[in-house]
């Protein structure tokens, strides 16, 4: 085999929000045991992405690691990779906040190894054409996309790099093979070495992979093929002994001419362009490719990372209170609040794939979290805001005091999108709706290399534990949403139906307005009782107090004839199951600093929100929070109006 050019890049992060043990897991199963390794071969040049998470955690528990890595990046084997410090997709944050954060890296490598990143790791491989003028302008040359951006641009030679402009202005981008990297390190030094000959038989003379860290010890199964059964060894003796010559990026840079220019389409690694259609549009789309042969998949490709958006509103709300919280740093010196809104654009709790992401309430816990303090280190004004929170063409109402802060949904049901307790630091209404996946009802594994052990290959079977849980709701799990149903209804009955039947008022638009410091709501509808057709108008209130907060129900009976029915509102709450105690119409959470509270109510119904979740490991089964339903039993007389309320209270 003739000389052939190996360009190497590993990407290791670990997200917001992870549990400090498994950070100790990733360095004592992966990161640290490949540096150990891969330093013993001094002649494996490769570059190295380390997410600002893991660069503080690495300074200030793993002194073992950062001595090591200063040693190898002297020497020339390591070449360092910049990037968003604390691990955002760019294009999902402000111009102004990318800056920074590439500023914030490159500043971070200068100080601590004293070189200044000429590459850096693009998080997900998230490519949009803006990008190239930016990464320009923050100071890099060159970052690396999966082969199939490239592919997508009708292009097929894969085995150097392409050069690509946005403003006049130029960046370079490497092609990641796609073989290469379901190759490494789940298959055999062998069909490596006869995988590097097929490229030189095509009269090619580089090859480049980039992928993470993690599949060198830490996704299932990895640690002891790596290391206890030698893959790791056998892969860099290989190297070593046979005519492959291993340099760093940027010195293919300056050795090498581009292959070309190039004009990539937005773009994504391939398998999350499909984790983002919803599950029929998945499954049609795998089978439409592989229906197609191999030189016609690439018209083909699924939807935009930013189509996370779309399917999961969490997310798109996660990303508006980022978005809101970001305009409100910018006006401001504080720097601790500009670092925790930067942490909280760290982008693993605004997704969905393989991994848990969005789905692990820890994440989307220590995100919300960030936002809040950082919030509470500005200045604001008490009361009510009335603007297009959530980017959809309708108004949206923000409620600011000294204990809540509150956004309310209008043309929602009048539902409430977040309740953030200032005093802990919380989103108590963080809680996920439950959805259909396509995991759920196929096989995750697209089979494409049978014997491969690539995470992205490993087929699962949901456990016999989740079947119980495949439930789904018919509306988006906000609060202060209302069901008028029978009168002498059941909390078994309720507790089996409710999340399907969203009756005439959730998902329904309510008229808004203000009136002093309240927040006046209404819809009228037509309901189908046992008794026949009645028509009801629904007022509701939100008035902020001293640590509390009112919620009032004005119910009018518009009929000139009895109505009986009973009344529930719904109240999705981001707790645990050891986190909180029900009474009959009070429910107290941690030990009583919390309470909801429904003086009047006949009872509080409390149901589990769980959903089942696929993760690098296996299917979880997760408590995203309880819901809470006060249940009123009403009797209204002709025209007669009832007001309820409940309170949502602090202890002071």
């Amino acid at each position: 085999m003739e000389k052939l050019t190996f360009l190497f890049a590993v990407h290791n992060h670990q997200p917001l929000g992870n549990f400090p043990e498994v950070f100790e897991r990733a360095f004592d199963r992966a990161y640290l045991p490949f540096l150990e390794t891969v330093s013993k071969f001094p002649s494996f040049r490769f570059a190295l992405h380390f997410s600002g998470f893991l660069w503080d955690y690495l300074l200030k528990e793993r002194k073992d690691s950062l001595d090591l890595l200063k040693k190898m990046v002297d020497s020339g084997q390591v070449e360092l990779l910049g990037g968003g410090y604390y691990e955002p997709v760019l294009t999902q944050i402000p111009e102004r906040d990318r800056l920074a954060q590439l500023a914030m890296m490159t500043e971070f490598l200068q100080e601590t190894f004293g070189v200044r990143p000429e590459g850096l790791w693009l998080t997900e491989r998230v490519w949009e054409p803006h990008l190239a003028s930016l990464l320009n302008r923050a100071g890099y040359r060159f970052t690396l996309l999966d082969e199939e951006h490239f592919r997508y641009a009708g292009l097929k030679n894969i085995h150097g790099y392409y050069i690509t402009e946005d403003e006049g202005l130029t960046f370079n981008v490497f092609p990641i093979d796609k073989t290469l990297r379901y190759y490494i390190p789940f298959r055999s030094v062998s069909e490596l070495q006869a995988y590097f000959e097929k490229i030189r038989s095509a009269g090619l003379d580089t090859a480049i992979i980039g992928d993470d860290g993690e599949k060198f010890g830490l996704w299932p199964g990895t640690e002891k093929w790596v290391y206890q059964d030698g893959w790791l060894q056998s892969f860099l003796e290989f190297l070593e002994n046979n005519p492959v010559e291993m340099i760093s990026f940027s010195q293919y840079l300056r050795q090498r001419a581009p292959l070309g220019r190039v004009y990539l389409p937005p773009a994504s690694y391939e398998e999350m362009m499909e984790w983002v259609l919803g599950p029929e549009e998945q499954r049609e789309f795998i089978q439409l490719k592989n229906s197609l042969p191999p030189a016609g998949r690439h018209f083909l490709r699924g939807r935009l990372y930013r189509d996370f958006s779309i399917k999961y509103p969490e997310a798109h709300h996660l990303r508006c209170r980022q978005l809101q919280v970001s305009s409100e740093v910018s006006q401001s010196d504080d720097q601790e609040a500009r670092k925790e809104l930067y942490q909280s654009q760290c982008n693993d709790a605004y997704w969905h794939g393989v991994f848990g992401g969005l789905y692990l309430p820890h994440l989307r816990r220590a995100v919300y979290e960030k936002l809040i303090s950082a919030e509470l280190k500005l200045p604001f004004l008490s009361g009510w805001e009335k603007f297009d929170f959530d980017l959809d063409g309708q108004d949206e109402y923000l409620l600011k005091s000294p204990s809540f802060f509150l956004w309310l949904k209008p043309s929602a049901g009048g539902g409430i999108t977040e309740i953030d307790d200032r005093h802990h630091g919380f989103n108590l209404a963080d809680v996920l709706t439950r959805r259909q996946e396509f995991y759920h009802l196929y096989s995750t594994s697209h089979n494409e290399h049978s014997d491969g052990k690539s995470i992205h290959e490993l087929s699962r079977a949901l456990p016999p534990a989740a079947q119980e849980w495949l439930i789904f709701d018919n509306y988006r799990r906000l609060s202060f949403l209302e069901r008028i149903l029978k009168p002498d209804l059941s909390y078994e009955e309720y507790g089996q139906t409710y999340f399907r039947e969203t009756g005439a008022f959730i998902e329904k638009p309510f008229s808004a307005g203000l009136e002093e410091d309240s927040l006046v709501l209404e819809r009228t509808a037509e309901l189908e009782l046992p008794a026949g057709s009645v028509r009801l108008r629904l007022g509701k209130r939100v008035r902020p107090g001293l640590r509390a907060l009112l919620f009032l129900y004005e119910i009018e009976n518009l009929e000139v004839r009895e109505v009986e029915f009973t009344l529930t509102s719904e109240w999705n709450l981001a707790f645990f199951e050891n986190e909180y105690r029900a009474g009959t119409n009070r429910v107290d959470f941690r030990r009583g600093e919390l309470s909801l509270q429904a003086p009047e109510a006949e009872a509080i119904w409390v149901y589990p929100v769980k959903t089942v979740s696929q993760s690098e490991k296996d299917f979880e089964i997760i408590t995203q929070g309880f819901s809470f339903h006060p249940v009123w039993r009403l009797k209204l007389a002709p025209r007669e109006k009832k007001l309820v309320y409940l309170t949502l209270q602090l202890r002071g």
